[in-house]
């Protein structure tokens, strides 16, 4: 089901309504006024790119001139960052002017309101759905308070607040926003819009008949003719899925038809609403006992997801969080059919590899893009052509989704829109192949490089498998394979009972709320049950797993789960943890391990060890704390004029300081024979960057990590260095993974250890660890050693000197070996460091060996 949102995006109209307001105060040059007109130019021209850079130079000079060319700047700036899909830059561009028109004289409640709602429909798009619902709701008491708004407002305001109230699960106030736009709707079109929304919270509700009699209704309401199709196609989509939900299969099949024509006609076979329908119809044939027309369906299906321009260039930050999360969806019925279909059962695994590769797009990929675009040199270049096209693609769709909007929009004007597309996309895929063919590092880092099952087969150790996993809303996947054995597995567990199992794990390992004596044993034998015993077939007798783990599944380290039930009162020495006979190592994806195997050079680095820790941060408390505290709060700062986010440092020198990590790198040091120490106020970006860091075969940063923010101006990861006493573009206090990405590296190993550097927050799609990690294997990294949470400093000098311990020892066993032997003697040592709390923080990230 899908709700129709109108979204007023009306920065435009606030500019020509704001910008009279600004007299000039004599005649001649007047340079703001000048910028926003070539803005304005480069807009009407789809050279977004342009239109960017100028908006920006406008914000610039209207930040000195007055308050209303200010807000007018920003504005238009919010405005062409949301068409150019930077998320991030339109969110700060709008807070800013909303809080900069409180300055400007006047009432201007109607332009308050719209910038309101802007923020809020591009807050929706990002899936940050309380910040949305707040902002529309300022928009709407505004707009009450304005004599004469018009009807239109209102009703766009209470539809887009009913659909995201529905989507968080307020279904009384989604009905009473609902009920009040009907006083509202003006035309036959807003009521059938209306209708159509309203259908959709029934059939939420339960309640079938009564949303089959609303999309009926919207149905009558709509002029015969082909107008309005995208409002149609709509209605019908949705009319068919609640007819194939009622077990009304044949009825079904001719709405959801011939709203996938129209969308296919009319928005053209990549367009994600086209994808959606074919999904809807998969499901219909699979419903009707035809297995083998629904398999190839979603087939269809995701080879039109695969195609999608949004989809293949990930990295635009346009490509929001809800739409990722839709797109997982859609690629989950896919290996739901795939794993259902017997017939499919030899050839599933490949098929499976590739659907689940396509599906898993992070979130971090537009914060390396902007890092690689500012840069100079051939990959800046290129890519600053491809975001051009990019730019004027989803302009010109834009453009194509307006017309089909408007009642008598012409079809002369329409296939010139589309034949405009059609030349982007071929332009697009020219560049992007000349891209992948030219620099395929940068594409991993930005797209993801998707491998095939026998290429990934074929670089296995006979004792090694690999664990891939995808998580959706109502159900999970994991792919095994080894190197002569392959098994998909569909795992019936919904995203929200497995992050709370999660969660529980977690708090029974948290140094602030663990008991010593007890651990969730249940909790960890059922994950095992759930995600591993499906496929023990393949990976039962392999020694080493490579795991990729997705979602609620990223925040844990697979060692400390359980083979057996746990019984209570049992010592946890003899659980029958995972670690005892296996040794897990985590992969940010699969061309990590294919690049480190196939594509490394030798390695040439010398120098044992550059350790990087205890920044100066905080006051130093008169009792040494063993655990280090995880850093809270935003440590980011960000200019919109630049569209840039520095670090903090006032705020970062708040964090608690962590004298312990200088004992840690002195263990470290000693345990390799010597190593450079960057300590105190050595332990900096400055001094960290004139270092040639290739030349070093081991790193350790032991300080705070942070995981980056969920919300759409979120600073990205980073690991915490002695701030400056004023940030800059060289050194903010925080070195981020944009930044590490373009370090150059040498290192067998890079030990993270700090807070909660390998922690995710239980969403699908988020990428917090594995961004960073994708970050360093970039910039030539071969190994990682991280922590899930926060770390008793004690059991960490144990485990990381442990295992170089070992790995000095017997140099043959491995990187992975060695870790398992060093958390198997915290296990078993005297002293009682059996519970996982101390020996199962750290993983190992990389190849192994």
């Amino acid at each position: 089901m899908s709700s129709i949102a109108l979204r007023c995006l009306l920065s435009c109209l606030l500019v020509a309504l704001l910008c009279p307001a600004t007299a000039k105060a004599f005649d001649g040059p007047d340079p703001w006024d000048d910028l926003m007109q070539e803005a304005d130019r480069a807009l009407a021209a789809a050279d977004l790119p342009a239109a960017l850079g100028v908006a920006r130079q406008a914000a610039r000079q209207g930040r000195y001139e007055n308050a209303d060319r200010h807000v007018s700047s920003l504005a238009l700036l919010g405005r062409v960052a949301q068409e150019s899909g930077n998320l991030m830059l339109a969110e700060q561009a709008l807070r800013e002017a909303i809080e900069r028109i409180e300055r400007v004289p006047g009432s201007l409640l109607r332009e308050k309101a719209v910038l309101h709602n802007n923020l809020g429909s591009l807050l929706e798009e990002a899936g940050e759905l309380s910040g949305a619902e707040s902002h529309y709701r300022a928009a709407l008491a505004l707009l009450g308070q304005q004599p004469g708004a018009a009807d239109h407002e209102h009703f766009n305001l209470l539809l887009n607040l009913g659909g995201l109230s529905e989507r968080t699960g307020k279904i009384q106030a989604a009905d009473e926003s609902y009920r009040a736009a009907e006083a509202y709707a003006g035309t036959t079109e807003e009521l059938a819009t209306l209708n159509n929304n309203r259908a959709t919270l029934a059939h939420r509700r339960g309640r079938s008949a009564e949303a089959i009699a609303l999309l009926s209704s919207a149905q009558a309401l709509l002029p015969a003719g082909d107008g309005h199709p995208l409002l149609r196609a709509s209605i019908l989509h949705n009319l068919g899925t609640v007819q194939m939900e009622l077990g009304q299969l044949a009825a079904a099949a001719g709405p959801l038809a011939t709203a996938e024509r129209i969308r296919r006609e009319r928005l053209g076979i990549t367009h994600l609403e086209t994808a959606r329908t074919l999904v809807s119809l998969a499901l219909l044939s699979a419903r009707q006992g035809r297995p083998a027309e629904a398999l190839a369906t979603a087939r269809v299906a995701s080879r039109r997801f695969a195609e999608n321009i949004d989809l293949r260039t990930n990295w635009k930050a346009g490509a929001s969080r809800q739409s990722r999360l839709e797109w997982r969806e859609a690629f989950a019925t896919h290996l739901r059919l795939l794993a259902a279909d017997a017939g499919a059962a030899a050839a599933s695994p490949a098929e499976a590899l590739e659907i689940m590769q396509i599906a898993r797009h992070g979130e971090l990929a537009h914060v390396f893009a902007r890092a690689l675009i500012s840069d100079g040199g051939e990959v800046g270049e290129h890519l600053r052509n491809i975001d051009r096209l990019l730019a004027a693609h989803e302009h010109e769709e834009r453009a194509l989704t307006a017309h089909l909007q408007r009642e008598g929009g012409d079809r002369r004007s329409e296939e010139d829109l589309r034949r405009s597309l059609a030349e982007l996309r071929r332009q697009l895929e020219q560049q992007q192949q000349a891209f992948v063919a030219r620099h395929p590092r940068h594409h991993e880092l930005l797209s993801g490089q998707r491998l095939s099952l026998a290429a990934m087969q074929s670089i296995l150790g006979q004792d090694e498998a690999i664990l891939f996993y995808l998580t959706a809303e109502g159900e999970s996947f994991v792919l095994a394979f080894s190197r002569d054995k392959a098994r998909l597995a569909h795992v019936p567990v919904s995203l929200k009972a497995l992050a709370s199992t999660v969660r529980r794990i977690r708090r029974s390992v948290a140094p602030e709320s663990a008991d010593p004596d007890s651990f969730a044993l249940a909790e960890a034998h059922q994950l095992y049950r759930q995600f591993l015993a499906p496929v023990a077939d393949v990976i039962e007798s392999r020694s080493t797993w490579f795991i990729v783990p997705d979602g609620p599944l990223e925040s844990l380290p697979f060692s400390l789960l359980i083979k057996q039930a746990g019984i209570p009162g049992t010592a946890l020495q003899r659980q029958a943890w995972v670690i005892r006979q296996h040794a897990p190592v985590t992969l940010p994806s699969l061309a990590a391990l294919h690049h480190a195997r196939t594509g490394g050079l030798p390695r040439r680095s010398e120098a044992p060890l550059l350790a990087v820790a205890d920044p100066i941060l905080g006051v130093p408390e008169p009792v040494k704390q063993p655990v280090r505290a995880a850093p809270l709060g935003d440590l980011w700062l960000r200019d919109v004029a630049s569209g840039k986010a520095r670090g903090d440092p006032a705020r970062i020198r708040q964090l608690p300081p962590l004298p312990d990590t200088a004992e840690e790198a002195r263990a470290i040091a000693a345990t390799l024979g010597g190593g450079e120490l960057l300590l105190g106020q050595s332990a900096s970006e400055t001094v960290l960057k004139k270092l040639s860091l290739a030349g070093y075969r081991n790193l350790l940063f032991a300080t705070h990590g942070l995981m980056g923010s969920e919300s759409v101006g979120g600073g990205e990861p980073a690991l915490v260095m002695t701030p400056p006493e004023t940030a800059s573009e060289e050194d903010d206090g925080l070195l981020g993974a944009s930044e590490i990405a373009r370090l150059r590296l040498d290192a067998d190993w890079v030990i993270l250890s700090a807070c909660n550097t390998a922690a995710g927050n239980l969403q699908t799609g988020a990428e917090g660890f594995s961004g960073l990690a994708k970050a360093f294997f970039h910039a030539g990294a071969r190994n990682l050693l991280v922590s899930h949470w926060s770390v008793v400093s004690q059991t960490t000098v144990l485990l990381s000197s442990g295992t170089f311990n070992h790995l000095s020892r017997r140099p043959g066993i491995g990187k992975a070996a060695a870790l398992q032997a060093a958390m198997l003697d915290l296990i078993d040592h005297p002293a009682g460091y059996a519970h996982p709390l101390f020996w199962a923080p750290f993983v190992l990230v990389g190849d192994a060996r």
